[in-house]
């Protein structure tokens, strides 16, 4: 069930200016209530572009909670990406990967009133590049994009406005009661499917 995207108007709509901005290779950040689905839409939205053009797009599911900082965050975005060629480091083949970043603004801030792990991706979008750390060497990070999800109520309440800026912004409203049903209703009938008749 958690696989199963239903589609309403709301999220259709969404998902067509999603999809374009994508496309045209510009960071857009989902910004919402808990339970407005938020992470529903955009995981479906990614899971069709995939299953539409699986030679030019993959995507990486990345959760941020309290204590993610860019060490860690570095392991995550480096793990689908491969040496192409001198400093040059991206996804296999010629595919561009997106990663989706849920709850991006949950790291805390550190003692300057700043997130390591949203510094590491100010980084990525203004110069497309972070420093291996070991070995202390430039990275050039090629064909990927970001997608990110966050709730304003919740989190450290604060994101780097220089890092907000590259993104564009949509609000996902709490769908409406007709919304519900059909979200709800739809799966209870893809639950009731496994009985035999008599019990559906």
């Amino acid at each position: 069930m958690s696989n199963i995207a239903v589609p309403t108007k709301e999220s259709i709509a969404t998902e067509f200016f999603i999809k374009r901005f994508i496309f045209a290779n510009h960071p857009v950040l989902l910004i919402g209530l808990a339970g407005c689905g938020k992470t529903a839409l955009a995981k479906g939205c990614l899971r069709t572009i995939v299953k539409e053009l699986p030679e030019n797009f993959n995507y990486q599911l990345i959760n941020f909670s309290y204590y993610t900082d860019s060490s860690y965050l570095q392991i995550q975005l480096e793990q689908f990406l491969k040496k192409i060629a001198g400093k040059q480091f991206g996804p296999p083949g010629k595919q561009k990967l997106i990663y989706f970043i849920d709850d991006l603004n949950m790291p805390q801030l550190d003692t300057y009133d700043t997130q390591s792990a949203i510094a590491l991706l100010r980084q990525h979008a203004d110069y497309e590049h972070w420093y291996d750390v070991s070995k202390l060497t430039l990275k050039d990070i090629v064909n990927t994009q970001m997608i990110a999800a966050m709730n304003p109520s919740a989190g450290s309440f604060f994101v780097n406005p220089r890092y907000m800026r590259h993104f564009w912004t949509v609000s996902i409203p709490f769908p409406d009661n007709e919304s519900l049903f059909l979200i709800y209703s739809t799966f209870l009938q893809g639950h009731l499917k496994r009985f035999k008749p008599t019990l559906q």
